[in-house]
């Protein structure tokens, strides 16, 4: 979906290039060029979208290796309370197989 979205958009853009073709003198610095407005806009466009990105990646980049790490901790713990609960059950088991033992060889030492 979002690639048809690009698609448009960069379609639309060059509807809109090929539409403003009337030449703008651009001067910058010591240098003077001329192109059509259309051009000009799109590499402003260009331009803009680019510095954002330049700006906006470090932090996705930086937020999504967080969560990754989160992810492996997640994991790791999920893991260990797993491991743990294993290791209840079996000296619960054992705790009430112990109280059983108990529980006969006082029985059966009442008896005598």
């Amino acid at each position: 979906m979002l690639l048809i979205v690009s698609f448009v958009i960069a379609a639309l853009a060059v509807i809109f290039a090929i539409q403003n073709g009337t030449p703008a003198t651009i001067h910058f610095f010591a240098w003077q060029f001329v192109q059509s407005q259309g051009v000009i806009l799109l590499v402003g466009f260009v331009a803009g979208f680019l510095s954002a990105l330049l700006i906006y990646m470090p932090s996705h980049l930086g937020r999504k290796w967080q969560l990754r790490r989160r992810e492996r901790q997640l994991a790791e713990l999920e893991s260990q309370l797993a491991e743990e609960k294993t290791k209840r059950d079996f000296i619960e088991r054992e705790h009430a197989a112990a109280l059983r033992i108990k529980k006969s060889n006082q029985g059966g030492a009442g008896d005598s």
